[in-house]
């Protein structure tokens, strides 16, 4: 008998451990419901503010950069919103115009279209061509007479009425 009953309350045992799984997952998948409800409700609620922060940081965010921005709220909305503050900080300084006039930015110049001007040019005008024929003189004479380029500098210096 003590065979019997151990398989009868066995047998009794089993049918409740089966109902109260099937109990178990039932709640499981209620909560589990619930949980997705709540989710997606937090995923609207968040999207809502980060249009809503963005309405309010127009003056600094442009349109084309709505997305970059938004994305950067929803991501880390603390750090994003003490960017847009510092940004239209500086909007507003620039604005205010502390009544300090800044004198108009130069425009940047492409150093391969400036041309070279020597110091001599400016004052003669056709500097470099009287430069040209005085070196090309004095090597002439450098040659000729035998004489250092420097002496013969000065002669062609000389004969150019330098």
């Amino acid at each position: 008998m003590a065979d019997g009953d151990v398989a009868s309350g066995g047998g009794d045992a089993a049918g409740t451990d089966a109902e109260l799984i099937r109990g178990l997952q039932e709640a499981l998948a209620v909560e589990q419901a619930k949980n997705q409800v709540l989710m997606e409700q937090l995923i609207k609620a968040e999207d809502a503010l980060a249009d809503k922060d963005l309405e309010g940081y127009a003056d600094v965010v442009e349109e084309a950069d709505r997305p970059f921005w938004r994305g950067q709220l929803l991501e880390n909305r603390e750090a994003a919103s003490g960017v847009l503050e510092r940004m239209r900080g500086r909007v507003k300084t620039a604005d205010a115009g502390d009544g300090v006039e800044r004198p108009a930015p130069r425009p940047l110049h492409n150093r391969a279209g400036a041309v070279a001007e020597c110091a001599g040019a400016a004052a003669t005008g056709a500097g470099g061509d009287r430069a040209a024929k005085i070196r090309n003189r004095a090597q002439e004479v450098a040659r000729r007479d035998g004489v250092s380029f420097s002496a013969a500098f000065r002669l062609a210096e000389q004969e150019f009425g330098g």
